[in-house]
């Protein structure tokens, strides 16, 4: 169970994940010590899950929607998926289709290849896919 504070931390590192602790501290008006134990405490618990970073680059970027066939096994198709080079993310959604991949590749050559490879799974129905344009993250 995470509470107010826990919710501040994320959010600051959500915006920088390598903002230093003592930096997260003066701006929650907290101790270092806190934040660090805090931190600890969610990345131990699972709620942290891993720090990351987000580029700005001019590789070719898009979003994979994919439909699955009926009592489908959707937690192993994004195992399987989440294997794949250039597949940097998949999530179960609600609406029209049940997955997203998002692809993060240098041509659109390859992701012509992850889109043929995931059509090659016989769960799959179908697959629609939409390309990033501009990335608009960490502005203000």
């Amino acid at each position: 169970m995470i509470d107010n504070l826990d919710k501040r931390i994320l959010d600051l590192l959500k915006q920088d994940s390598r903002c230093p602790f003592v930096d997260i501290a003066d701006k929650l008006k907290v101790s270092e010590g806190t934040v660090r134990s805090r931190v600890h405490r969610m990345t131990d618990d699972g709620i942290i899950r891993g720090f990351t970073i987000k580029t700005s680059s001019r590789n070719v970027k898009a979003l994979v929607e994919i439909q699955l066939g009926v009592n489908t096994e959707s937690d192993e198709i994004a195992k399987e998926l989440s294997k794949v080079s250039g597949i940097t993310d998949v999530y179960e959604v609600t609406g029209d289709q049940d997955m997203i991949a998002i692809v993060d590749v240098d041509s659109s050559n390859k992701l012509n290849e992850i889109i043929e490879h995931i059509r090659k799974n016989e769960s799959i129905l179908s697959t629609r896919t939409r390309l990033i344009l501009k990335e608009h993250f960490g502005e203000s």
